[in-house]
């Protein structure tokens, strides 16, 4: 059975560290350490407790999507997740979808997120 592993992020030069604090401040990812080779090479890497990762990658010519997006279950920690949003202005929208409360925003290099209950 597949089973999702990781979802690679593209950072503008100088991103990493916003988005990293995003990563680690807002959602809880850990960062993990990642070989010499790729951290010379602008690869940085996030992991939550399930084992699934976020990977940053620096690229020059990032662009956002505007509809596409990373979503995760936060459970009961959206209000938590909400709160800290709050305080780190970032703005954000709450819809409900099939009963399930999910929250939207963008991380510092515009990459679009989706925070399920």
């Amino acid at each position: 059975m597949a089973r999702f592993h990781h979802v690679n992020l593209g950072v503008l030069p100088g991103g990493t560290d916003s988005v990293g604090d995003f990563l680690t401040g807002i959602l809880d990812y850990l960062r993990i350490e990642v070989t010499p080779d790729l951290k010379a090479r602008g690869v940085l890497w996030y992991e939550t407790e399930d084992g699934s990762q976020v990977h940053l990658s620096v690229d020059p010519d990032h662009r956002p999507a505007a509809r596409a997006h990373t979503a995760i279950h936060v459970g009961e920690e959206t209000t938590v997740i909400e709160a800290r949003l709050d305080a780190a202005g970032i703005p954000y929208s709450v819809v409900t979808i099939d009963g399930v409360r999910a929250v939207f925003c963008n991380d510092p290099a515009g990459n679009r997120w989706e925070l399920r209950s």
